[in-house]
């Protein structure tokens, strides 16, 4: 690989703080990929404002190598910043890009996601699943680029004899999409989340509320497995995470991205079962059995996932792509 120092300018929603302090999946990767970039010795800046203006006149004053937007939404600054940087990247983290029946308004904002053409503007997918959605609506392949997500091990606490091994834990947002309401019969499973759908019972004891950052790392590790049963994913961090914690997980198919199904710790629950209590609740307790007994092979499963080596591969796939361009324009010129 090229040691040649990059300058990239990260974009985020400008929604909540980066690094976030507890909910914020989109923000700790954004923080995630800073940090290793910056161990790998290139410059990042990270802009996090809904205010388009200061990003395009951030971009044309430091001429970055690479412009990377983790906010769909914003796809329409891209005419206005192509000329002023080597690459324009894009990531959608919209949980329903492989379920075109639930769009709705998305319909706008992908048609701005893949309409500009410019040669050195590449769409940074998160599963080959995505992939194929963006070649189906006629993006050319040579233009997705597979970036799948991962997880920091050196933050997470890790122990081969976890203090609740008989517990299940779901850890994300509270909401009807994660399908946290489906398992609040399960007197094995414990909910950590922000709360935000009503038609869970928040007097139930076991939700823990929503855990910090800190929290997460320290006591993610204590449980027997993780379940995160949402009908809409595109490749959800906290599965990651609890990987690099040593913890199975049970998954619907939507959270199943990237992972190898073949794993006798990685329960994938089919679309049409996720409404089977009975099932679910088999499915769980297996799991969570076989998985306490495999904690260190599910931790060396995990290091495919550790974000240094999937950033060092992003910055090489990207070192490609601008070799590709110069050459394209240096035969133009020619």
């Amino acid at each position: 690989m090229s040691t040649e120092s990059l300058r990239f300018v990260l974009v985020g929603p400008g929604i909540l703080p980066i690094p976030p302090t507890g909910w914020g999946a989109c923000e700790i990767l954004i923080w995630d990929y800073a940090c290793e970039l910056r161990k790998l010795g290139h410059h990042v800046d990270i802009t996090n404002t809904k205010d388009m203006d200061a990003v395009v006149r951030l971009v044309q004053e430091q001429r970055p190598d690479i412009v990377h937007i983790q906010y769909d939404d914003f796809a329409y600054i891209i005419p206005r910043i192509v000329d002023y940087c080597r690459v324009v990247a894009l990531t959608s983290h919209f949980g329903y890009l492989e379920q075109r029946g639930k769009w709705g308004g998305y319909e706008h904002i992908f048609k701005n996601m893949i309409c500009p053409t410019y040669p050195n503007y590449y769409h940074l997918v998160l599963s080959e699943g995505i992939a194929s959605v963006y070649r189906q609506h006629g993006v050319d392949p040579s233009k997705i680029i597979v970036t799948p997500n991962g997880a920091d091990a050196s933050l997470f606490r890790w122990t081969d004899t976890p203090r609740y091994p008989d517990r299940s834990i779901v850890v994300g947002k509270m909401e009807v999409r994660k399908g946290q309401y489906r398992l609040q019969h399960h007197q094995d499973v414990w909910f950590a989340g922000n709360r935000h759908d009503d038609s869970f019972d928040y007097s139930n004891p076991r939700w823990l509320g929503e855990w910090s950052k800190p929290v997460l790392y320290e006591n993610l590790t204590d449980y027997g497995n993780l379940v995160l049963l949402s009908d809409g994913e595109a490749d959800p961090l906290v599965v990651k995470e609890a990987l690099v914690a040593g913890l199975g997980v049970v998954v619907s198919e939507w959270g199943a991205a990237n992972l190898d199904r073949s794993q006798p710790f990685i329960t994938v629950i089919p679309a049409d079962r996720l409404h089977d209590t009975i099932f679910i609740d088999h499915a769980i307790r297996e799991n969570r059995q076989r998985a306490v007994q495999m904690r260190s092979v599910i931790r060396e499963y995990s290091k495919q996932f550790e974000w240094s080596n999937l950033v060092r591969r992003y910055v090489e796939q990207l070192q490609s792509k601008m070799r590709t361009i110069a050459s394209i324009r240096n035969i133009i010129q020619e």
